[in-house]
């Protein structure tokens, strides 16, 4: 079983890393002032995505067995990555969870852990939108 996490997660973290195309199209035209929190939740992972992303359910994957989640969620709308930094620097610790890692370039990446689960975020800027691409795993 542990075998089957471990490849999934690294088939995973192989998506992430190819960039999937992603298109943003139909991402909010407009960015707000003020990124306001919706919680969602997989399994016992518990975090906040900004209201105003929508999941692109056809370019994510989930999975789980016997209570265990991991998963790899593309969400798509409009804000800044500054903006998206300080919204999950803001609200991610309100759910329990602690920076482990922050990577600037291209792509931002930031990654929370909370006990043994990590969420790894890529933010990524478009011309048409803002893709997140986020990753449920364990530690």
């Amino acid at each position: 079983m542990k075998k089957l996490f471990l490849y999934f997660s690294f088939v995973v973290a192989a998506f992430m890393l190819a960039g999937c195309s992603v298109n943003t199209q139909n991402a909010f035209s407009k960015e707000p002032k003020v990124l306001q929190p919706l919680t969602v939740k997989y399994g016992n992972y518990v975090f906040p995505v900004p209201s105003n992303f929508s999941l692109k359910q056809d370019l994510s994957m989930i999975y789980e067995n016997e209570g265990i989640v991991r998963a790899y969620l593309v969400y798509v709308g409009k804000a800044s990555t500054s903006k998206l930094l300080y919204f999950f620097d803001k609200y991610m610790p309100k759910n329990g969870w602690k920076k482990e890692l922050f990577v600037a370039g291209e792509e931002t990446t930031v990654a929370y852990s909370r006990d043994r689960q990590l969420i790894v975020i890529k933010i990524k800027q478009g011309l048409g939108g803002t893709v997140l691409r986020i990753l449920l795993t364990a530690k």
